[in-house]
């Protein structure tokens, strides 16, 4: 009987042993990344009041200096330590509720610092406006070491753990709603914006949260409407064969209706598109058919596009760049102005490249931007401009240019192309300063033209 039951029975022990062994392991493993994690948020949390406090020292100093080329420094140290201070605070397991206008005010005074010293660098002079600004982040700063350090006491107290901090943020994570530890930061976050806002000209600045489209026209526009203007703008054959129906509101920087077209004859395939609200512009489209083997050239496929945008209206536009991409090509349109290329108001086109149809289109550049420039004459000529790049570059074109700027302002600027060691670079001199505005790299891929 013992025979009978002995091996069965040492399987099932080694059977036993071999799972108990694998939970042991498994444990031992799940102990070991979380010491690694929780170590992790502790280097993350000690750096962000490190570089918080180096960023309230750094801005207390800039109040006491003349702004001028010396300077420089202090307003590049700032902008490291907030992006630091910024990536150290992402780092932790918070929610963007929780810390959301925090790592929003460390972006902008990095950034803020960012463009000082790009100005000083330039000759020009900080004004009593940005030093009012500077004097407003760096009380920021202080509020928020303030607040940090206090969280850093309760740590050296032991009235809070850095472990509990991470363990408090998973529950709320999963709740939704901070209760613990997590709530020290939801508190910092909440008194952050009780600070005033931002505005300079910076791709954080407060004011690009505020702005409005200025290619629209000013009539609202009705539901049904919405539904007619999307049939006929669209590029199908019949749209008699397709039914409109709106399928929601868009809450984009261009409200509107947001329209499917939806095959009669049952085919999965759809169509949906954004028509704001005010003017009743097609903002946007894109057709998910699939598309069969390319039978058009990238040179015929960019007629395609101009025949379709001359037919709704984009006049006198010009392509700048193309990417190829699962059988379409995707082309950028900027319209000119005075013989001004103007790059804000961009429009973007996706042809199939199997029957030429327009499958995708966005005039959301376009339609922010685009307005009637009061165009000044150049200040400079383009031989002079020219002086501004290097010698060593072989200039292949020069034109004038409305280029946007981060803080989405709008420069007037020489656009003078030029081939340097085998790579092509676009350098923008401002037609009124003579100063660099901005430097692009042209990358020449297998699929289309980028810039960097």
């Amino acid at each position: 009987m013992i025979k009978r039951w002995g091996i069965p029975a040492l399987l099932g022990l080694l059977i036993l042993t071999a799972i108990g062994f694998w939970g042991y392991k498994e444990y031992q493993d799940r102990i070991v990344l979380e010491n690694y994690l929780n170590n992790r948020y502790q280097m993350s949390f000690y750096n962000l009041i490190n570089r918080v406090q180096n960023m309230e020292v750094l801005l207390g100093k800039t109040l006491a200096v003349s702004g001028d080329t010396d300077n420089t420094l202090i307003f590049s140290e700032i902008w490291l330590q907030a992006e630091g201070a910024r990536e150290n605070l992402t780092q932790l397991p918070l929610t963007s509720s929780m810390v959301g206008r925090t790592a929003k005010f460390l972006a902008q005074s990095g950034d803020f610092a960012r463009v000082q010293a790009n100005k000083i660098t330039s000759g020009q002079i900080l004004t009593e406006e940005e030093y009012s600004t500077l004097n407003s982040l760096y009380r920021q700063a202080a509020q928020l070491n303030k607040d940090l350090q206090g969280m850093e006491a309760k740590v050296a107290d032991g009235r809070l753990t850095v472990s509990e901090i991470v363990q408090s943020a998973r529950q709320d994570l999963a709740k939704g709603t901070p209760t613990g530890a997590a709530k020290n930061f939801q508190g910092i976050d909440q008194q952050m914006q009780g600070f005033p806002t931002l505005i300079y000209d910076g791709p954080f600045s407060d004011h690009l949260d505020r702005v409005t489209p200025v290619g629209l026209g000013n009539e609202d526009i009705s539901a049904d409407e919405a539904r007619t203007i999307a049939r006929r703008f669209i590029d199908i054959k019949d749209d008699e064969s397709y039914r409109a129906q709106i399928s929601g509101r868009t809450k984009e920087k261009i409200p509107g209706y947001l329209v499917e077209l939806i095959p009669r004859n049952g085919e999965a395939r759809r169509i949906v598109g954004n028509v704001s609200n005010k003017g009743g512009k097609m903002v946007w489209y894109m057709d998910s058919r699939d598309i069969g083997a390319p039978k058009l050239t990238t040179d015929q496929a960019r007629e395609k596009a101009l025949q379709f945008l001359e037919a709704k209206g984009y006049k006198n536009v010009t392509n700048i760049y193309h990417q190829l991409q699962d059988n379409r090509a995707i082309f950028n349109f900027i319209p000119q102005q005075q013989g001004v290329v103007i790059y804000p108001d961009q429009i973007k086109v996706s042809v199939a490249l199997d029957n030429g149809q327009v499958i995708g289109f966005d005039a959301r550049g376009y339609l922010m931007a685009h307005k009637k420039r009061d165009i000044p004459a150049p200040q400079i000529s383009a031989n002079e401009a020219k002086k501004k790049v290097n010698k060593r570059m072989e200039i292949t074109e020069t034109k004038l240019a409305i280029i946007p700027t981060d803080g989405g302002k709008e420069r007037f600027s020489y656009e003078i192309t030029g081939n340097i060691d085998g790579e092509t670079y676009l350098v923008y001199v401002n037609a009124i300063t003579g100063k660099t505005d901005k430097v692009l790299k042209l990358i020449e891929q297998e699929n289309g033209i980028l810039t960097m």
